[in-house]
């Protein structure tokens, strides 16, 4: 049976997109799809590569996709593959293999079978092969650049621990500084920018406020109100729970320009860190030489829950089909990340351990919060490490971005 059927759900949007759009794409169809729509340094984006990135967001289920969101996300990826350059960082075929095969996976695909399968509504497999590369690409680049900025030292650690990293009622007292980022100042910006870091006084820092920011707070000297923590986006809040009151976070990318944050207080109102889950799965265990993909893909087309399952194997004892609730924390090696990948109401195969053994099938029912178990400290740690990474590397690319030659063409 073609992989199509088993991508169906991503693809279906595509194809309606296509069709809906189609009397008007003709007249940008017929253009030359080779011609350059956008200079990036000495790299250049085509018309071709713009289309075929709006089509693979689309498959991925990416929001508002337009041919302007899928050109902006080229020009990212120039910009991240001349660092990757400039810092002699070069994936293997090996590497990029892998990363195919783990990108595939979010569909229960193996990487040959998503090609395939999106090739079927016009996307190349370059198209794919060159995204998962720049993934690897910006992966290796921030790591290599930020991984000792960013790991979280152990006091920090127990703060973040204490307090938490997101939702409930902890309430942040900040004062911004907001400076700009275009190509003309984009210099004078990032070594502005390290020296407010260094900035520990209330009063210097407010004082910098009112000379340097672009933010309509300056005329009080950056201050902001009461926030409640929730409010801030991911990639902040887990930051301002690392610094003590006076201290100033790294620059983090804006609406045009870069923002420094200074934390002034803190006020805790809520619970210890919480954030593992309960994982509800039905498991199907199938004898030695089962077609597991074939049976996988009969499933796919007969059941949409869990319930369905049982009327599927009716009357099958436990040793073929199980229900199961456990925390994350207690499911056997390998599974958690299997379901991690899954929506309820999704399945994946999972192989034999080793050779001549059956193999099984899992569907995820449900995805609970448990409030009352604190995550361990070296979850809580990683959680810090990747946030920050993240932040780090969207600084990053925000000065690339603001130091580059981009020229756009109709």
């Amino acid at each position: 049976m073609s992989p199509l059927i088993r991508l169906s759900a991503l693809i279906v949007p595509v194809l309606a997109l296509m069709l809906a759009l189609w009397p008007a794409a003709q007249p940008a169809m017929a253009q030359n799809l080779f011609a350059t729509v956008a200079q990036v340094n000495d790299s250049v984006v085509t018309r071709f590569e713009v289309i075929q990135r709006a089509r693979l967001f689309q498959v991925m289920r990416r929001p508002n996709v337009t041919e302007e969101s899928a050109l902006q996300s080229l020009i990212d990826d120039r910009l991240k593959q001349e660092a990757a350059r400039n810092a002699g960082i070069v994936p293997t075929e090996e590497d990029i293999s892998f990363g195919l095969e783990d990108f595939a996976s979010r569909a229960n695909l193996t990487g040959e079978e998503f090609l395939i399968a999106v090739s079927e509504v016009g996307i190349e497999p370059e198209t794919v092969r060159d995204y998962v590369r720049t993934l690897l690409l910006w992966g290796d680049v921030v790591r290599e650049r930020f991984t000792a900025r960013a790991r979280p030292s152990d006091a920090e650690l127990d703060r973040a621990m204490a307090l938490g990293t997101e939702g409930g009622s902890t309430r942040v007292l900040l004062s911004e500084i907001i400076l700009p980022i275009s190509a003309e100042v984009a210099a004078a910006t990032r070594e502005r920018a390290a020296a407010l870091t260094e900035i520990r006084g209330f009063d210097a820092f407010s004082a910098a406020a009112r000379r340097f920011s672009v933010a309509p707070s300056r005329t009080d000297g950056g201050r902001l109100d009461w926030l409640p923590l929730s409010d801030l986006p991911p990639q902040i809040a887990p930051i301002l729970l690392t610094l003590q009151p006076g201290d100033v976070t790294q620059p983090i990318p804006v609406q045009g320009g870069l923002a420094l944050f200074q934390l002034r207080a803190l006020e805790d109102r809520r619970p210890p860190l919480a954030g593992q889950v309960t994982l509800d799965y039905a498991m199907l265990r199938f004898p030695a030489g089962t077609d597991l993909g074939a049976e996988a893909t009969r499933l796919r087309a007969e059941t949409d829950r869990c319930d369905d399952l049982f009327g599927v194997f009716k009357g099958a004892g436990e040793d073929r089909l199980q229900r199961l609730s456990e925390a994350r924390s207690a499911l056997p090696g390998g599974l958690a990340p299997v379901l991690d990948r899954l929506d309820p109401g999704e399945l994946a195969v999972l192989p034999p351990r080793v050779a001549g053994a059956g193999g099984g099938i899992v569907m995820l029912c449900e995805r609970a919060e448990i409030r009352e178990e604190d995550l361990s400290r070296e979850e809580v740690r990683q959680q810090l490490f990747i946030r920050r990474l993240e932040a780090f590397g969207e600084a990053y690319l925000a000065e690339l971005r603001a130091a580059a030659f981009i020229e756009t063409r109709q």
